[in-house]
């Protein structure tokens, strides 16, 4: 098939990913602002969803599967993170510590509800799940491709404005990373990362990603 040869091609590969990991996290950056943003990351993990069902070697276990086992680990790593984020706060911002909370409580409560469907498991289709499966083509080598998916998550992240969310989102892209790629599953990456994201926006690390 005309279409499945291309979609496969080196060259459309390297065009798409410079198209949808570059060029537009850089188009919304300059011209979109606030909820704006996530718009075309909504559209794009849409978009990712459809071409991995339709892919023959893509396993579709990994939408719907639940690994208990890597759960547990990542409780664990939560509690550890929590404390040492709610220790790092105060120490260097001490002035942001629970500071959403505080200065608008009903914000603060909807982004509970809307930050993993808005945020957290598009980005987990699209920076795991797509990018794991479809560059590992161009990318063979397991570690370097692990550095690049950080490094572009990371940069990403200059969305809001401030060198503090891109080192954090690097940082912690790592964990992610690799509780993806033990796990094999969306739903316990995003779990992890949705738990990260409600510790930041609570003791008041948030500030630096809105």
């Amino acid at each position: 098939m005309f279409f499945k040869k291309i979609y496969n091609s080196t060259v459309y590969t390297v065009f798409e990913f410079l198209l949808f990991f570059i060029f537009i996290p850089f188009i919304v950056n300059s011209y979109l602002e606030d909820w704006f943003k996530i718009i075309p990351l909504f559209f794009i993990a849409v978009f990712f969803t459809i071409l991995l069902r339709i892919d023959p070697e893509f396993d579709n276990g990994v939408f719907f599967r639940l690994n208990r086992y890597r759960l547990k680990k990542s409780v664990a790593r939560v509690i550890i993170i929590t404390i040492l984020l709610i220790w790092f706060t105060w120490w260097v911002f001490p002035d942001l510590l629970l500071y959403y909370p505080r200065e608008d409580f009903e914000d603060y409560l909807i982004t509970f509800i809307l930050y993993p469907i808005a945020s957290v498991i598009p980005q987990e289709i699209i920076y795991r799940v797509y990018y794991f499966h479809r560059y590992q083509k161009i990318v063979p080598e397991r570690s370097l491709l692990m550095l690049s998916n950080a490094i572009i998550f990371g940069l990403t992240h200059w969305i809001y404005g401030n060198w503090v969310a891109p080192i954090a989102t690097f940082l912690v892209s790592w964990i992610f990373i690799f509780n993806y790629l033990k796990s094999k599953s969306l739903l316990n990456v995003s779990l992890e990362h949705y738990f990260y994201g409600l510790v930041m926006f609570t003791i008041g690390f948030g500030y630096f990603f809105q």
